[in-house]
């Protein structure tokens, strides 16, 4: 019998009963859900788990890792996994996976969701109406889709995703990802921008589908901000990409035309002001990856994964960095 650990956090939770999970190990191993802020909150026994499925909010750094001590597997629920020291899982012998395929459907439904209502001046007509007043004129300026610019920072699968569904509505996109190999963008049909000051220039509203790294967080900082002077900003992919102190000052600047989030790089408290209460921001939260169906889908992969893992020794998400340690 194995050994399994649901790290799920105390607060803003996930998973409230592991029988999702319990059905794919049918019998073959011992589950524990453990609502919980870190690992040090966890009684000795459980650290002794031959595995873990890991949800976001719990962070496994290089301290925490220490402390599993007979683990050899661990999935992230999810596509991010930013929470995972991966050099220190690779030195401990522990294989570390992802869940990349679920809800890429409602990511990308969300992010053009998001898009749709800032450039249509949704909540704006909302208000509008809901305080008796029936002149369109007060909502404002908007633009026309068709042939709208649209930038995407990242062309994985989300991305991908993203750029069909702004295609369908008659949207140029542009996108700039060195990750993905030469011809992508043709097979894609959109156009590559070769640096992000070239995306930033060539873009009317800018969606962010990159990876939390080293590389990344902060990338969208005061600089490339000021570089959107005047265009619309969506982030449904990880909240520190963007410099939250930078983005707080171009919205008190009122540079940007519409910001949406549904991230944010600090997401246990209420965002700081202008940013909580300002019109310009469209709000959601961190709810782009859910629909009923594709939380049942992350959960029962995330255990299928894991299963794998330890029956087998091998499955085709385990991470490069560990895979080759």
């Amino acid at each position: 019998m194995y050994k399994i650990g649901i790290l799920d956090s105390k607060h803003h939770s996930y998973v409230l009963q592991p029988d999702l999970e319990q059905q794919v190990f049918d019998g073959v191993a011992e589950l524990q859900l453990f609502h919980v802020s870190s690992v040090a909150e966890l009684p000795e026994w459980a650290r002794a788990c031959d595995g873990f499925i890991s949800w976001h909010l719990v962070p496994l750094d290089a301290g925490a890792l220490q402390q599993l001590t007979s683990c050899r597997a661990i999935v992230r629920a999810a596509v991010g996994y930013d929470n995972i020291d991966l050099g220190t899982a690779a030195g401990k012998g522990i294989q570390v996976a992802n869940v990349p395929d679920y809800g890429t459907e409602e990511v990308a439904d969300h992010t053009l969701a998001m898009a749709l209502a800032l450039l249509r001046r949704l909540p704006r007509g909302d208000q509008l109406v809901r305080g008796g007043c029936w002149d369109w004129r007060q909502v404002g300026g908007m633009p026309r889709l068709r042939g709208f610019n649209v930038g995407l920072l990242g062309l994985g699968r989300i991305g991908t995703a993203v750029a069909r569904r702004f295609q369908a509505l008659g949207c140029e996109v542009s996108f700039y990802d060195p990750e993905r190999p030469s011809g992508w963008d043709k097979a894609v049909g959109v156009q590559r921008c070769e640096s992000l000051d070239e995306l930033l220039e060539r873009c009317q509203l800018l969606s962010i589908h990159a990876p939390l790294n080293p590389t990344t967080r902060h990338l969208i900082d005061a600089e490339a901000l000021a570089r959107l002077d005047g265009k619309y900003l969506v982030n449904t992919a990880r909240g520190p990409i963007i410099d939250p102190q930078a983005l707080n000052a171009a919205i008190a600047a009122n540079s940007l035309a519409g910001v949406g989030l549904d991230v944010f790089a600090d997401e246990t408290q209420r965002p700081p002001e202008p940013l909580a209460s300002s019109p310009d921001v469209l709000w959601s939260p961190h709810v782009a990856f859910y629909a009923d169906p594709a939380l049942a889908e992350l959960r029962i992969k995330a255990a299928q994964c894991l299963r794998g893992l330890l029956e087998q020794g091998h499955h085709r998400n385990v991470l490069s960095a560990v895979a080759s340690a």
